[in-house]
């Protein structure tokens, strides 16, 4: 059961808890990346137990982690209750508590499969501390390995298995080295398909669009979250329907096999026209954008009936009080798929223009937004009360010196605009 607490000998995927790494053979060296990926046949053969000392990589031993006292190890030490485990996990503010709060409970027999989902999006969430200390750590090599552990196993659930691979998708930039682990978790993503929730979904489906690699996902995959879909539709809610939207775009023009979902698109419109009052700004963006990658497979009939007004009225609404961030990154965003619609939606484009004008971002936004702005301003309406922002969109372009090619470039967002 999920939390029951195992008892078993450490095994060659699980590291004892005083291990160390020890070269096999005169001279051989292991890189810490080479013993994290390697085969579980593999770990037998270099894990030693050897006293207390740390791993060693590469010759040089592993950073000793220091916990911030002495008296929160001895507290921690005493914790018994996995729920516990999880709360002081949950509650650390950078990677390196994280990791010291999972190397005080990763050899217990009560260290499950929530801790180690916990663990994985925790660290997500603050990816910004790692270091990397954290990357090289002892701790970081047992955490996959637990994980890699309950996928032999065949023991995670829906939750667990799309926030894992949510987490790890998040840290690809972060932490390339996790993203092997993709591909193994896809056995586990198929078998739980069938149980997942919206926000499950959410999470899978975003994963997918954000992969830079194969993950493997087959159209029956697709068709199951298709099928669940349709089953919670009324549980989506807003950051759901705008990660749904997007990531159906992007997996769209990457040409994976999601048309089975993209049939129950149409049905969740009511379900996001209903929720657009509700949406962030990144969220309107988000939802818009996907919107616009669909308009050759999707009827724009269909959004434009009631969806599309709806986030035009409620970007106008919030606008005013959209921070200087959220303009540079929302804002041209909105604009740039309405230009790529075809729809000229007067009061909201004056509105982006006005605001701009008034708070004076177009200085520090940065390059794709504005030549995304200007291209959408050209390309959509011509009203002569927009030409002096029209005006200030070239001059701004000009001061940096960016080309008609890339101005027309915008169109396609922002990850292709930078490659």
């Amino acid at each position: 059961s999920m939390g029951a607490p195992r008892s078993r000998a450490p095994s060659a995927g699980r590291l004892p808890t005083t291990a160390k790494v020890a070269a096999v053979g005169t001279g051989m060296a292991f890189a810490w990346s080479a013993l994290l990926w390697a085969p579980a046949c593999e770990h037998a053969a270099v894990v030693q137990c050897i006293g207390a000392s740390p791993l060693t990589f590469c010759g040089h031993a592993a950073p000793e982690r220091r916990s911030p006292s002495i008296g929160r190890d001895i507290a921690m030490r005493a914790v018994t209750d996995p729920r516990e485990i999880t709360r002081l996990i949950s509650t650390s503010e950078t990677a390196a508590a994280v990791l010291d709060t999972v190397g005080q409970f990763v050899n217990r027999s009560t260290f499950n499969q929530i801790h180690v989902s916990t663990a994985f999006v925790k660290l997500a969430k603050v990816q910004s501390t790692i270091e990397q200390r954290d990357k090289e750590s002892a701790t970081m090599i047992r955490l996959v390995n637990e994980l890699r552990y309950f996928l032999s196993k065949r023991s995670l659930t829906a939750q667990i298995s799309a926030n894992i691979f949510w987490a790890i998708v998040s840290m690809e930039k972060q932490m390339p080295q996790l993203m092997p682990l993709v591909p193994e978790l896809m056995p586990m993503i198929q078998l739980v398909a069938k149980d997942m929730v919206a926000q499950h979904i959410s999470n899978v489906m975003w994963a997918f669009a954000r992969c830079k690699i194969d993950a493997g996902a087959s159209e029956s995959l697709f068709e199951t979250l298709a099928e669940r879909a349709f089953l919670h539709a009324d549980a989506f809610e807003e950051q759901h329907i705008a990660n749904i939207f997007w990531a159906s775009g992007k997996l769209h023009k990457c040409g994976a096999p999601i048309s089975p979902f993209l049939d129950v698109l149409p049905m969740l419109l009511g379900v996001a026209a209903q929720r657009a009052h509700a949406m962030t700004a990144q969220a309107i963006a988000n939802t818009l954008w996907g919107i616009a990658d669909l308009r050759h497979v999707v009827s724009i009939t269909a959004f434009d009936r009631d969806l599309i007004p709806r986030l035009a009225d409620a970007t106008i609404k919030k606008a005013p009080r959209f921070t200087d961030r959220q303009f540079e990154l929302a804002i041209p965003e909105i604009v740039c798929a309405f230009a790529k619609l075809q729809i000229q939606h007067r009061p909201l484009l004056k509105t982006i223009a006005t605001l701009c004008q008034k708070k004076g971002v177009l200085m520090n936004m940065n390059d794709w937004g504005l030549c995304a702005l200007t291209w959408s301003y050209a390309e959509v309406i011509q009203d002569a009360e927009l030409s002096e922002f029209r005006k200030g969109l070239r001059e701004e372009v000009a001061r940096r010196g960016l080309s008609e090619e890339r101005i027309s470039q915008s169109q396609a967002g922002p990850d292709v605009w930078l490659l």
